[in-house]
């Protein structure tokens, strides 16, 4: 199992250190999980990533649907993915070949969809079930386009708390198992947004009892399928029951997701792990890829890194 350090084309791998190599030894860092962008990636990052996040989007589909909204041309990759199928298609093909050329063990990429209106809202007008299967639809389209039908590095999908991927229980795997069309596949399970789901998780030590039993009410095939972990907590459970719902009526779309961000960042959490028991989330999955993706909420990211790790010795 290679222990990842989640960082992003936006920053600069000078603000790690200047001495890359002897940070990981230090640290005891297999490398990096990249996120990346819509263009192609500096090579500079080549030698550190293992794995990459791609690009992700809030509502793809709206797009999908042919409703999409009225953005600035400039906004539209980042939160529609593009205006129709077609666009959207080609986005996420293309996110996927800026990405090919650091040879990633995988390529993550968020499962979901959340109708923008919706963002600050405790439920939604789409059940998962249906934005998983269009969701399905979507990327059997992207790999379609792809040599052999398959896509050139391993897909892994996401779980949000957001309608789609989720995985409180084996039923999402087996949907996708059944639509997905291509066989490079699997999934990387985020420990965060999974107690993200569940109402009432206010401690870590209560957010580790509970991901350990769904983890345990998994099928075999679902174990096996999991070949990466987002890893982190998020007991925000206070937040989610009494944060003041607002929906989106008015036409500045852009103007209501900016204001979402601070709700965002506050449901999900990103902390570090304290206590050593979350050795048994992470031993019930045995991922090949376990990223510590902490972007610093606790103290710094290297820090949070450093914390967490430690309870691996």
């Amino acid at each position: 199992m290679r222990n990842l350090f989640s960082y992003s084309v936006y920053q600069e791998l000078s603000d790690l250190s200047p001495d890359l190599e002897g940070l990981f030894g230090r640290i005891r860092c297999d490398g990096l999980e990249l996120l990346t962008s819509h263009t192609p990636v500096d090579p500079s990052f080549a030698p550190y990533t293992k794995t990459v996040h791609l690009p992700y989007t809030t509502d793809w589909l709206c797009a999908w649907e042919s409703r999409p909204y009225d953005m600035p041309e400039e906004y539209v990759k980042y939160y529609m993915y593009g205006r129709d199928r077609e666009e959207i298609a080609d986005t996420v093909r293309n996110m996927i070949w800026c990405a090919e050329p650091l040879h990633p063990a995988h390529g993550v990429i968020h499962a979901c969809n959340i109708d923008i209106p919706e963002l600050r809202l405790r439920s939604y007008s789409k059940d998962s079930k249906y934005v998983l299967e269009k969701f399905c639809d979507m990327i059997n389209t992207v790999a379609s386009g792809f040599p052999g039908g398959e896509p050139p590095f391993k897909l892994v999908f996401e779980n949000l708390w957001w309608p789609g991927l989720r995985m409180k229980d084996s039923s999402d795997y087996h949907l996708m198992s059944r639509k997905l069309e291509f066989e490079n596949w699997g999934i990387c399970l985020d420990t965060g947004h999974l107690m993200n789901t569940i109402p009432g998780l206010n401690s870590e030590s209560d957010c580790i009892d509970v991901v350990n039993r769904i983890i345990d009410s998994y099928s075999t095939d679902v174990i096996d399928t999991i070949s990466a972990m987002h890893f982190h907590y998020s007991a925000s459970g206070d937040y989610r029951a009494n944060f003041e719902e607002v929906r989106c009526d008015t036409d500045d779309v852009m103007g209501f997701i900016r204001s979402c961000y601070h709700h965002i960042n506050t449901l999900d959490q990103h902390l570090p792990f304290t206590d050593p028991r979350c050795r048994e989330i992470v031993d019930r999955i045995r991922p090949e890829n376990l990223i510590h993706e902490l972007p610093g909420r606790k103290t710094s990211p290297i820090e949070d890194y450093v914390q967490q790790r430690s309870l691996f010795d």
